[in-house]
């Protein structure tokens, strides 16, 4: 019995706010003022009226729900008085609260205050709506001398006065009981709470859209405006103004995204305090914390982006704009997928499916754009040049290259900056309309030289410190619209189609390795055939001279790609052919009968030469090539190169080191043709050089300096020592020769000493006498050497 009656007294206690639907009691009337509420997709019925002696009101909630939901007194949850409506069993409960920050607020009397409300009737799920009618004094607290007698934690409500609301619900109709509401299910008003005594609607003054400013905003920012940014900065590259696109794009969004966030905040500083931020949704503090790094990092992205866009801008030279990748882009990936999770869990937070679905497709249409553009497929998207061919080609004396070239070392490069020309594939390109995405100070380094070498990650700058860099199809096919359809000089006619005889200038075929054929250890000659093509036998050093081929191993993609010299005159046919023509010289000098038939050269053959030495390098093509024992096939493209063109009178200055002598090897060839010409013409007149007959007739000096570690480096030497013996048989001496080596020659002089200032000028006296130094060999010596040469005022150089 004694159980029963403390049962019956908790139970008294516990619902006295409680009672069921069909209790007689049950008042479910509307008291006579109303107020429409509707925000988004909740929509409130609010009705109050005030008794005669205004000491009481009545209230009654109508809501298209039915979870939870809550209506106070207040600003923000920071000082709220809460009437909380809650759900037990299909029976509605309120419960006189207080908050004072985020989470579940606590009850009055929990806070040591009272439970002023009186709950009057309600109604629950009635065609999807819940009604709860409860009243409550409109002052519950006395002040007196300073002090709140009475419940404190009540606010009071005043008739005829604008009264601050704020009101909650619940996510989704499972959410009965109080529960985290998110950001969308909550908002804030402001009502006139004057009772006319009738059925006037209330009118709403004011209403809070800073959240849905926040979420549309950095919906914006970060679900579209990322990727458009991105896009820019990622696939139009080469295009001039796509730094200050993308630059205002993120500036756009940094400043959007801290803006909105800073309004968020400013509605409850509090919720950052560790005590109200501990008692946040897991998924509310994750949204918080990536905020917080995100914003720090995207105020350093965008000081690091400005001064990321100076340095491309600027032509001093600065390889840390160069390196792959560059810090800036590993940042920006940084900033943009936390961005994404950013606005992920915000989304989350709310549960709004609608938004997730365009972000994830956003992302889908993304994701796929960067695979076509791995694949090359987005080609004709991001072309931004111009097409201006006007297929003229330049005769000899006209190559403004040249001036280029030597306007560069003089430091007005900038005011030679409007017409920036460069060769691509033996076409003169402008450039000046482009960005270089590594620094347009490369402009400056490449101006008026041919970068064919370098597009095609054949080679690397000389000046710099970085990997030869191959560039994507991207690349080549907007430097193409950049081509001016001005060739520097006519592409020799090289190759010849073995089915219909149809010439081909340049070719990018697979070729298989034929022969190979050791000079030294290190040096070998490599043959290669196509069953589909030969190639033209006879051109001379004139035509040839500044060619090179580009090959790639096809059988593994992680092998780099090389350049290497065209050296028609290393081929077998050839290097026997000079030893004919050099028998049949020595028997026209001796006066003697010529018994054989004339030495003829062939005029195609099918394994095209190139001479390689082996270095060791992880994933180097000398080492693979010289380990291939297979014989592999190789994609070989050309030959590219600014066919150097030779005047007559020249005097040329060529400056190797070891095997940058082969550039240089057919056109010492073709001088020593041209001496046998000079020497027989001299001596016996034109029947005699009908032997001899080097085509194009041109006449010049060369001065070798050639520096080598042994005397077996000196491939070729049937060329330049035969050439050496013949020098006192001319008017004028058409050749010197002079090797640095710790060894001992007969055929010419040979010191210890580097090639310096004071070594060149011993042998060449005046060096305004010399038409053109070309360079070649190891990066360091082609550097140290260009040096010497500018600090003693000469700037007719090409590095080969």
């Amino acid at each position: 019995m004694i159980s029963l009656f403390i049962l019956g007294l908790v139970d008294l206690i516990l619902c006295q706010n409680r009672f069921y639907y069909h209790d007689p009691s049950n008042d479910i009337t509307k008291p006579r003022t109303h107020a429409k509420i509707s925000d988004s997709d909740t929509h409130f019925d609010f009705y109050f009226e005030f008794s005669e002696d205004k000491k009481e009101v009545i209230m009654f909630i109508e809501i298209d729900k039915i979870s939870y939901f809550s209506l106070g007194l207040g600003k923000s949850m920071s000082d709220g008085d809460l009437w909380v409506f809650e759900v037990y069993e299909n029976v509605i409960t309120v419960n006189d609260s207080y908050c004072e920050k985020h989470g579940r607020p606590p009850t009055d009397v929990s806070l040591g205050g009272t439970d002023d409300l009186q709950l009057l009737g309600y109604y629950y799920n009635q065609n999807g709506k819940t009604g709860v009618k409860f009243k409550r004094s409109v002052k519950t607290g006395i002040h007196i001398n300073l002090n709140m007698l009475g419940d404190k934690y009540d606010k009071d409500l005043v008739e005829g006065e604008a009264v601050e609301f704020i009101w909650a619900h619940g996510k989704t109709e499972a959410n009965i009981t109080l529960s985290n509401h998110g950001n969308v299910n909550r908002g804030a008003v402001v009502l006139n709470f004057t009772d006319d005594g009738g059925s006037n609607d209330v009118i709403i003054v004011d209403g809070d859209n800073t959240y849905y400013i926040h979420k549309w905003t950095n919906f914006a920012c970060w679900g579209i405006a990322s990727d458009v940014a991105i896009i820019v900065g990622r696939y139009y590259k080469t295009w001039g103004y796509r730094t200050y696109l993308h630059g205002f794009l993120f500036i756009l969004i940094v400043t959007s995204s801290i803006t909105t966030a800073m309004m968020m905040l400013s509605t409850d500083w509090a919720i950052l305090e560790w005590s109200n931020f501990k008692e946040q949704s897991i998924k509310n503090q994750f949204h918080i914390i990536i905020f917080m790094i995100v914003a720090i990092f995207m105020i350093a992205q965008s000081i690091g982006g400005v001064l990321y866009n100076l340095m491309l801008s600027s032509l001093k030279i600065n390889q840390k704009v160069s390196v792959k990748p560059s810090i800036h882009a590993i940042l920006g990936n940084v900033v943009y997928t936390l961005g994404k999770l950013q606005i992920i869990a915000g989304l989350f937070m709310d549960n709004d499916v609608r938004l997730m679905l365009i972000l994830g497709a956003v992302f889908t249409t993304r994701l796929i754009l960067e695979i076509l553009y791995q694949k090359g497929s987005l080609v004709s998207v991001v072309m931004t040049g111009k097409d201006s061919h006007s297929n003229k080609v330049y005769e000899e004396g006209q190559n403004r290259l040249l001036d280029i070239n030597s306007s560069q070392q003089d430091d007005s490069f900038e005011k030679n900056s409007s017409k920036l020309w460069c060769i691509y594939k033996n076409q003169v390109v402008e450039l000046s309309q482009m960005i270089h995405p590594g620094g347009n100070y490369i402009w400056k380094l490449i101006q008026g030289q041919d970068v064919t070498r370098y597009i095609i990650g054949a080679y690397s700058l000389d000046q710099l410190k970085l990997q030869a860099y191959k560039h994507s199809i991207y690349t080549l096919k907007i430097l193409e619209q950049y081509v001016t359809g001005i060739y520097v000089i006519p592409d020799p006619e090289f190759f010849v189609n073995k089915a219909n005889r149809r010439v081909v200038k340049q070719l990018e075929e697979t070729w298989k390795l034929n022969t190979v054929n050791p000079y030294t250890d290190q040096v070998a000659y490599f043959g290669f055939v196509n069953e589909k093509y030969q190639f033209k036998n006879t051109l001379s050093g004139l035509q040839t001279f500044g060619q090179y081929f580009v090959i790639t191993s096809q059988e593994d993609s992680a092998i780099s790609t090389r350049q290497y010299t065209m050296v028609l005159s290393m081929t077998q046919q050839r290097i026997k052919y000079r030893k004919d023509i050099s028998e049949l010289f020595k028997k026209i000098l001796s006066l003697q009968n010529i018994q054989k038939e004339v030495p003829k050269e062939e005029e195609y053959l099918s394994e095209l030469p190139l001479i390689i030495k082996k270095y060791q390098s992880k994933n180097g093509f000398s080492s693979f090539i010289h380990d291939d024992n297979r014989n592999g096939e190789y994609l070989i493209q050309g030959p590219y190169g600014n066919n150097l063109t030779i005047e007559n009178g020249s005097h040329l200055v060529f400056i190797a080191g070891g095997t940058g002598l082969f550039p240089f090897l057919d056109l010492l060839e073709y001088q020593l043709k041209m001496t046998y010409h000079n020497i027989l013409y001299k001596q016996f007149g034109q029947d005699a050089v009908q032997f001899m007959n080097p085509g194009t007739i041109k006449n010049f000096k060369i001065t070798l300096f050639l520096a080598v570690n042994s005397a077996d480096d000196l491939i070729g030497k049937d060329i330049y020592f035969t050439l050496l013996s013949l020098q006192n048989q001319l008017d004028t001496p058409n050749f010197k020769m002079i090797v640095k080596g710790n060894f001992k020659l007969k055929e010419c002089e040979i010191i210890p000493q580097r090639f310096n200032a004071q070594i060149l000028k011993s042998f060449l006296g005046d060096f305004n006498s010399v038409s053109n130094f070309f360079i070649c060999g190891p990066p360091t010596m082609n550097t140290t050497t260009e040096k010497i040469l500018r600090d003693v005022g000469v700037n007719n150089i090409t590095v080969l």
